[in-house]
C-alpha cells in the first residue's frame, strides 16, 4: 500500500470492524483437540484436522443457503451442529447429539491469536474496534472478554438477519456506530467478507494469515497485511519525529 494510501486510510476511518473467526480468534487452536477427543471417544483414527476443514466447508454452505431462501434466519450454532454432524455420519459414525453439541460450544472459548492483543491496544486509542460476525449474539458476548483490548461494540448478522457477505450487517454496522461506508475498514482473514464490505463502500484489509491468494474480484482490498502487528503499523498514529 503506498504512503498515501496509508494516510487517506488513518484520516478518514472511524471504526475497524473485525471478522472474529479465524481473523481475530484462533479456531483451530480449540476445535482440532476438540473434534480429536471426539474421534477418539468414537474409536476413529480420522485426521481432526481435515474433519475441521470439511466441517466448515459445509457450516458455509449452508450459511449461504440460509441467507438466500425465504423464512427467518436459522442461528450459526443449529447451522453449525447440523454441518458437524452431516460429516460425522459421513464418515460412519454414530455421534449422540449431545456429544455434537459439546463441540460446538467450544467456541465461545476461542481465544485470539498471539498478535492480536497488543495490535488492538495500539489500535483502541484512535479507532472504534468492533466486532462483526456471522456468530449468535451470545457467541460474541462470550469472547469479547478473551481480548485484552475491549472491543467498542459487536454487531451479529443475527440482528441484520442474514449472514456475510449479505449487505444487511454491513449497512448494520453503519447505522450502530453512525458512520458512513468509507469511513469503516472491515478487516478479515476471508475473501468472500471482505468482497461483501467492498460491494457497499466499506474499505477493506485482508489480513492474510494463511498466505492464500485472494481471488481476482473486481472489489479488491486496500490493505494486505499477514497479521493484526502489521495492520497496527500500517494503521496506528505514527508518532512525532520528537518521539
Amino acid at each position: 500500500m503506498s504512503k498515501i494510501a496509508a494516510e487517506t486510510l488513518r484520516e478518514e476511518t472511524e471504526v475497524l470492524a473485525f471478522d472474529l473467526w479465524d481473523t481475530l480468534l484462533d479456531r483451530e487452536a480449540t476445535l482440532v483437540p476438540a473434534l480429536g477427543a471426539l474421534l477418539d471417544e468414537h474409536g476413529s483414527d480420522y485426521d481432526p484436522e481435515i474433519l475441521l476443514r470439511r466441517y466448515l466447508a459445509m457450516h458455509f454452505r449452508d450459511s449461504m443457503i440460509d441467507s438466500l431462501i425465504p423464512g427467518p434466519h436459522t442461528p450459526f450454532k443449529e447451522i453449525s451442529r447440523r454441518a458437524l454432524a452431516y460429516r460425522l455420519e459421513q464418515i460412519g459414525l454414530d455421534v449422540p447429539d449431545e456429544a455434537v453439541r459439546a463441540v460446538i460450544r467450544q467456541w465461545k472459548t476461542l481465544r485470539p491469536y498471539p498478535d492480536v492483543d497488543a495490535a488492538l491496544g495500539r489500535l483502541s486509542g484512535e479507532y472504534e474496534l468492533v466486532g462483526l460476525s456471522n456468530g449468535d449474539p451470545d457467541m460474541l458476548e462470550a469472547v469479547r472478554p478473551n481480548f485484552e483490548t475491549e472491543l467498542d461494540g459487536v454487531v451479529s448478522v443475527a440482528d441484520a438477519g442474514a449472514y456475510k457477505p449479505h449487505r444487511a450487517s454491513y449497512d448494520l454496522t453503519c447505522e450502530a456506530f453512525d458512520v458512513a461506508p468509507h469511513q469503516v475498514v472491515f478487516v478479515t482473514a476471508h475473501t468472500f467478507d471482505l468482497v461483501g464490505a467492498k460491494a457497499v463502500g466499506m474499505r477493506g484489509a485482508f489480513l492474510n494469515r494463511h498466505e492464500n491468494p485472494y481471488g481476482g474480484w473486481v472489489h479488491e482490498p486496500d490493505l494486505i497485511v499477514p497479521d493484526t502487528e502489521a495492520l497496527a503499523d500500517a494503521l496506528a498514529p505514527r508518532e512525532s519525529a520528537g518521539g
